[in-house]
């Protein structure tokens, strides 16, 4: 009696663990089974700087990396900007260099804040503007290019300063290269009431997020046409040498006040 049961038992538990046939098994062949280690999101984890309490020494060289929340978790990016449809060459902001949407965001943050000029631009920048016009000529730093030059044609649009705009239309090189190309398009209306529409071309070299040397192409008859309707004090020829401060009928801005706006791009003040 008792082999009885455990042969009966013995053949239960046989059937038990056999498979059951195929037909009677209804498989989808396009379901994806997780694995016990498939991780529950794909959302990335705290920087590595952080400890889990939302915290950050505040002496770590790396605390601008994402801001610690303490729950794991980094916060999505914000968007990228639209930048006015514009199409870059390389949009990579991976650079050794400069990256071509922080150029066309350096270009385009002038037309509503000159000042940001006095950063974006080493204080002794090597400029030249290429031509034979009131404007050409070698600088051997910002202050002269801004007197003589910028200044000198940005007050011809002072009376309408709100129509001012700046369009960056192509950017090559950069990003692994230390030196850019520019084309910009610079719009706005003379105090004259005259319309200006203008295309630069900018040659630069980078170092530390600043331009350090430049050349500019300009259009000379639409310069020297902008100041004969809105100055009458105008000549020069790129073999100048602009050592001296010529800022035109306007007179001289307030150096101190502009050289407060010189520094680094993080916000270090020049030593000398």
């Amino acid at each position: 009696m008792h082999l009885l049961i455990f042969i009966f038992l013995s053949a239960l538990t046989l059937t038990l663990t056999l498979p059951y046939p195929n037909h009677n098994i209804n498989i989808n062949n396009d379901q994806t089974l997780l694995s016990p280690s498939s991780p529950t999101h794909s959302q990335p984890l705290d920087d590595p700087h952080c400890n889990g309490t939302g915290l950050i020494d505040p002496n770590d060289p790396n605390q601008d990396h994402q801001p610690c929340t303490g729950d794991g978790l980094i916060p999505p990016l914000p968007a990228d900007p639209p930048r006015e449809g514009f199409h870059f060459e390389n949009p990579s902001t991976n650079c050794t260099y400069v990256s071509q949407p922080h150029i066309w965001d350096s270009f385009k943050i002038l037309e509503t804040d000159m000042t940001k000029l006095f950063t974006l631009i080493h204080k002794n920048v090597s400029f030249t503007v290429v031509g034979h016009h009131p404007i050409a000529g070698h600088y051997n730093d910002l202050l002269h290019f801004y007197v003589n030059a910028l200044r000198r044609v940005s007050v011809l649009f002072m009376d309408h300063a709100d129509k001012f705009e700046i369009h960056p239309v192509a950017i090559i090189g950069g990003c692994e290269s230390a030196w850019s190309v520019q084309e910009v398009n610079f719009k706005g209306v003379m105090n004259s009431g005259d319309p200006f529409d203008i295309i630069n071309v900018w040659v630069t070299r980078w170092y530390q997020d600043q331009m350090v040397e430049i050349r500019t192409y300009i259009d000379a008859p639409k310069i020297m046409e902008a100041l004969h309707k809105n100055e009458i004090w105008w000549n020069g020829t790129s073999e100048r040498e602009n050592m001296l401060y010529m800022p035109g009928p306007a007179g001289m801005p307030d150096l101190k006040e502009l050289e407060g706006y010189m520094g680094y791009p993080d916000g270090r003040r020049y030593e000398d």
